[in-house]
């Protein structure tokens, strides 16, 4: 049932973004690079790094590649840039949409991820639908299915798993894993050394389901 449901999710993402009114306007190609303004590709997008620019409009429709991506120097900063407070998604205008596998050393971008993104180091999303893993950071605005890295997960909205060392969210659904856990606002079960939700601090486990 869940999984049924999760590939629905992501079809329909998928022919949302692909015919979509904007879609009529933009340039489309089979391989070509998600520097270009207004593209649309339905293969392989090719890239050096993305950026925090969210006018570009790219549609990627299959495999991403980003060697090398900003992320691999994220270790530099804080490691957190993501959302603060709350927001809505509704009429945001993404610089990127991937529909399908993302793989680089790490994107930091206002990207909307649907399907697999692989950051070697550490990367950022505004949105993510399926699976995210990255070697360090793994930052996602608003993450739904599993968020994986090695050193820690950090999203404002979480519906679905966090397994990290290192795991947080404002408002989240759920179960997280690891060392250290903590929520403002949790429904769902916390498993590490030390976990903290609105209700309680416990150590190994910790819940809250009302």
């Amino acid at each position: 049932m869940i999984k049924s449901a999760f590939f629905l999710s992501i079809m329909f993402s998928i022919i949302y973004y692909s015919y979509g009114q904007d879609s009529l306007s933009m340039k489309k190609s089979i391989i070509g690079t998600f520097h270009e303004e207004n593209t649309m590709i339905n293969g392989i997008s090719i890239g050096l790094y993305s950026g925090m620019n969210n006018d570009r409009n790219v549609i990627t429709n299959g495999l991403r590649l980003e060697v090398p991506g900003i992320g691999i120097i994220s270790f530099m900063g804080n490691g957190f840039p993501n959302a603060t407070e709350p927001f809505n998604l509704n009429d945001y205008r993404y610089s990127e949409v991937v529909n399908g596998l993302n793989i680089s050393t790490g994107s930091w971008c206002d990207c909307n991820y649907n399907g697999l993104t692989l950051g070697l180091v550490g990367q950022y999303g505004k949105l993510g639908n399926g699976f995210s893993l990255a070697g360090g950071w793994n930052i996602i605005d608003k993450q739904s299915g599993i968020q994986l890295a090695a050193l820690a997960n950090s999203s404002f909205y979480m519906n679905g798993v966090q397994i990290s060392a290192f795991n947080y969210t404002h408002d989240g659904n759920g179960v997280q894993i690891g060392i250290f856990n903590n929520s403002n606002s949790f429904k769902g079960i916390q498993i590490g050394i030390w976990n903290v939700n609105q209700k309680r601090k416990l150590p190994l486990i910790n819940w809250n389901f009302d």
